[in-house]
């Protein structure tokens, strides 16, 4: 494991921080793993924060393939914000999986992604 997820039960939603090294491999399996601790705590919301994540250029298709595991594993069940580089790989990101139906928005901050996941219904 290159990479590892802590997990915080807040009021209304879940954090989820990943650190350590990009691996495709591993990201492909969070989806899963974040439907699961989602089941666990009995919560549908969840912001996952990748800020402190190291990473090389991420290539296009990872990206599309990441996006359609996001939204087969989590499609409408889970309302996701991920805190991550704001730049147009991570838009095609979001564009691949909301396309597919996801919940899924990408910000900057961790306030500005809170106020999207507690205020949209």
């Amino acid at each position: 494991m290159v990479s590892s997820f802590s997990v915080e039960n807040k009021k209304d939603h879940l954090v989820i921080i990943v650190e350590g090294n990009y691996d495709y491999w591993e990201f492909l399996e969070y989806p899963q793993q974040i439907l699961n601790t989602c089941k666990e705590h009995d919560c549908d919301k969840v912001l996952v924060d990748l800020s402190s994540v190291k990473s090389e250029e991420i290539a296009l298709i990872e990206l599309f393939f990441l996006g359609e595991k996001i939204a087969k594993i989590l499609g409408k069940k889970i309302m996701l914000a991920l805190i991550w580089k704001r730049e147009s790989l991570s838009d095609f990101l979001v564009d691949v999986a909301t396309n597919r139906s996801a919940r899924l928005k990408v910000f900057d901050t961790v306030k500005r992604a809170e106020y999207w996941l507690l205020h949209q219904y």
